[in-house]
């Protein structure tokens, strides 16, 4: 069955669906300070909380994005997603624990598992010659979800408090679940299509470079909000202040699949990866504007790299496999970004110093550079 939706209207749902998605994939920082102060968490303890909001994203991404190529149930994968978030939120609000915190976000990555490799599968089907730029227009809706979360979870929690304000956003889920449930149709199914046969040493070089560049700039954002407050600012002006920071991407996403139809995706990694390098040595030797500045940058860097990273996982997959070449991208970033954040907080626990912790991502960027320059011609 054909798509019957026209290619910019296909386009406007996912910007939309996208919104609301990446809201929520920002919505833990901002929680962070108030859901440590009930439970009385340290460091160590917020980095395992944003493991288990985050493993599941990066496990299981490329199954589920392999099985709705297979079995062309794509919009039920993206339905359902929306939907067990909504629970996972839901529990979260009634925790009774931190433990139990830590079990019901499972939900909530599982939930965002479902969205990127269907969503990227449906919008280059929809444009096969403008892959780069009109998912860099997708990623503009996700860079506005990311820019709304703080402010609206600091400001909801300084007005009620942190249980209601997850019951509150949660709706929002449901209605996006309904809207894609009515908009689109299933696409037809690729039974042949297998995990193994999406994989090639290219695709796994992309992987690893996103991957790593995406864990030191979700490293950063992470914790702002909690580093801010241990340096005394208030919840509520760190939370704007990380939506500030967040707005770049509205300007970033854009860029960066622009820039990939125009040089390639091999030119804009390499770019975005020295310069993260060059923001994180900056944010290790400076302090106060100076070093907020360079978050920002690093934040301009990551973002720039999400259209980068979807338009390459389908320039590199074969007819059908979209969505498990995208999740084994988006996955493998998703599992190195959980595991990393457990490893900041246990450093920023033992020197006692958050910036120092993060400071030494500035290996890990170097590391990102490299591989970057493994990937081989222009891939637009």
């Amino acid at each position: 069955m054909t798509h019957p939706l026209k290619p910019r209207t296909v386009l406007l749902v996912f910007v939309a669906a996208h919104v609301v998605n990446d809201f929520y994939a920002t919505i833990l920082p901002a929680f962070l300070p108030a859901v440590a102060r009930e439970f009385d968490l340290d460091y160590s303890e917020l980095g395992i909380l944003s493991f288990a909001f985050t493993i599941l994203t990066g496990a299981l991404q490329p199954i589920l994005g392999n099985v709705a190529d297979r079995s062309g149930r794509r919009r039920w994968v993206l339905v359902s997603g929306f939907g067990v978030a909504a629970v996972g939120f839901l529990a979260m609000a009634a925790a009774p624990t931190f433990w139990f915190i830590v079990l019901v976000s499972l939900f909530c990555g599982l939930g965002a598992a479902t969205y990127h490799p269907q969503a990227t599968s449906f919008i280059v089907s929809a444009y096969p010659r403008d892959r780069g730029r009109m998912l860099g227009i997708h990623g503009w809706g996700g860079s506005v979800g990311h820019f709304l979360a703080p402010a609206v979870v600091v400001l909801a929690v300084a007005s009620f408090d942190w249980r209601f304000s997850m019951v509150a956003i949660a709706v929002p889920l449901v209605l996006t679940g309904v809207m894609l449930r009515v908009q689109l149709d299933e696409p037809p199914p690729a039974p042949s299509a297998t995990l193994r046969s999406a994989v090639t040493g290219q695709l796994v070089l992309v992987a690893v470079t996103f991957g790593i560049l995406s864990t030191v700039g979700r490293s950063f954002l992470t914790f702002f909000v909690k580093m801010l407050v241990d340096e005394g600012w208030r919840e509520t002006s760190a939370g704007v202040l990380l939506t500030i920071v967040l707005l770049v991407g509205a300007v970033a996403q854009p860029l960066g699949g622009w820039a990939f139809d125009k040089m390639g995706g091999r030119i804009v990694f390499m770019m975005a990866a020295g310069s993260t390098v060059f923001l994180v040595a900056a944010f290790a030797g400076t302090s106060g504007a100076l070093a907020l500045i360079a978050v920002a940058g690093i934040a301009f860097c990551t973002f720039s790299l999400f259209p980068v990273a979807l338009a390459l996982a389908s320039r590199l997959s074969s007819d059908g496999r979209t969505g498990a070449a995208v999740g084994i991208v988006f996955g493998l970033s998703g599992l190195m970004t959980a595991v990393a954040q457990p490893a900041v907080g246990a450093v920023a626990e033992s020197t006692g110093d958050i910036r120092v912790a993060l400071a030494w991502l500035l290996p890990l960027s170097l590391l990102g550079l490299f591989v970057a320059t493994r990937i081989r011609g222009q891939l637009h």
